[in-house]
């Protein structure tokens, strides 16, 4: 664990505060569904994903939360729209592609990324569809963060360091 949080720090700090206070809320819609935060978000955070390379972190998540929205959705017959509504969330944008790739609380192996984005959308998907639990992501995510401790040992890998990538930068400008 040298370097590394046991817990994603921001989705502690929602867990701690919704657990101990009775004033503490989470509105996952409060960012809208509107276009415009999907692209502000894609942008900010691809910026920052290309930068820690963990874009397959996202993007399984996405993926696999996202299919299996649409397979509930197809399942109930209801219209695309539901999906898209539901898919288009400014919250989940954010979620994805900032909290769930926090590269200090993550696996470090990419096939233990991809296996523990998707036992994070699945749980998240449970919590939301069979329990009516509205923030399920930040629950899903504090439940299964220790569970990247055991991906590690299974699949060992260089631990991601911001200094690395200053390296190499200065290294790329010089030559």
């Amino acid at each position: 664990m040298k370097g590394k949080h046991l817990f994603n720090p921001a989705n502690a700090g929602i867990i701690v505060a919704l657990v101990l206070t009775q004033d503490a809320w989470v509105s996952p819609g409060q960012w809208g569904e509107l276009g415009w935060y999907a692209l502000l978000f894609v942008g900010a955070g691809g910026i920052v994903l290309q930068r820690v390379g963990r874009w397959d972190t996202s993007a399984m998540f996405l993926a696999t939360y996202g299919g299996l929205m649409l397979l509930r959705n197809y399942w109930l017959g209801w219209s695309w729209e539901v999906v898209a509504h539901h898919l288009s969330n400014g919250s989940l944008m954010l979620f994805a592609l900032f909290m769930i790739t926090d590269p200090r609380s993550i696996p470090n192996a990419r096939l233990g990324r991809l296996i523990w984005a998707i036992a994070v959308a699945l749980l998240t998907f449970i919590l939301q569809t069979q329990f009516f639990i509205s923030t399920a992501i930040f629950w899903a995510l504090f439940c299964l963060s220790p569970t990247a401790i055991i991906l590690d040992t299974l699949w060992p890998s260089i631990q991601f360091e911001w200094t690395k990538i200053r390296e190499k930068r200065t290294l790329e400008i010089s030559v």
